[in-house]
């Protein structure tokens, strides 16, 4: 029932059960809390549904994260390849000035 289930998770049920929970509550004592709940003594199955309903959450909010966090990456690469092809661009117009001077290269 616990399986994979983070002291995070653990929390969250407890207060979805309308449980109080402190700051020194272990994993132990949340587990307690949950199993001498009257909603588990009602109806265990729900309480399963609602500790692995908060682990399939969490997993997916992770996801996302890393998913946006890869994008950034890949945003910031392509920015940054772009900066270098601009930086190639003027280093190639200095170079084209610096021997013609007279040539006048268009702007963008």
């Amino acid at each position: 029932m616990y399986k994979n289930a983070l002291k995070e998770d653990l929390i969250r049920v407890v207060e979805d059960l309308d449980g109080t929970v402190e700051s020194t509550d272990t994993i132990v004592k949340l587990k307690t809390k949950i199993e001498n709940s009257s909603t588990f003594e009602s109806d265990p199955d729900f309480v399963k549904t609602l500790i692995q309903n908060c682990i399939d959450e969490r997993v997916s909010r992770n996801e996302r994260e890393v998913t946006l966090e890869k994008q950034k990456i890949e945003l910031a690469k392509l920015q940054l390849a772009k900066l270098e092809k601009e930086v190639e661009l003027q280093t190639a117009k200095n170079k084209a000035l610096s021997l013609n001077p007279a040539a006048k290269v268009e702007e963008k």
